[in-house]
């Protein structure tokens, strides 16, 4: 009995530990994730800039739990002609001493921006003699 307990204790408080620990690396992603795709929507906005996106990523993980969900959190943002991107780096909570599972998440989504006609609408079936180019 006394066997038995000191094979299998280790390898149920292996699992456990490794359980945790995948739920913590998945729950940190997923806040990555959401603080990214926040940022991006506001990077990717008519008048917004990449560095107003990384701030939002910010304050989106502050919110979300800051320093108790995502270590070492660090966003940048990218907005270029047609794509606004912000990527969200860290670490991850660790109960194994030592290690630091690293996170990274980014959200790309295409710029806002307001076209107008450079010419007049030209219908091509009209010929401007009232005639729309049908037969009778």
């Amino acid at each position: 009995m006394t066997l038995q307990m000191v094979i299998l204790l280790p390898m149920v408080f292996l699992v456990m530990f490794t359980a945790v620990q995948a739920g913590l690396w998945f729950h940190a992603r997923a806040v990555a994730l959401g603080a990214a795709a926040e940022g991006a929507r506001v990077a990717g906005a008519e008048t917004g800039t990449g560095p107003a996106g990384a701030a939002s990523a910010a304050d989106f993980l502050a919110a979300a739990g800051g320093d108790g969900v995502l270590l070492q959190a660090a966003t940048i943002g990218v907005r270029g002609t047609v794509a606004a991107t912000v990527t969200v780096t860290g670490t991850a909570q660790s109960v194994i001493p030592g290690w630091a599972p690293p996170i990274e998440q980014s959200a790309t989504v295409p710029v806002e921006r307001i076209t107008t006609p450079t010419g007049a609408f030209t219908n091509p079936e009209a010929r401007g003699d009232g005639n729309t180019g049908g037969t009778r």
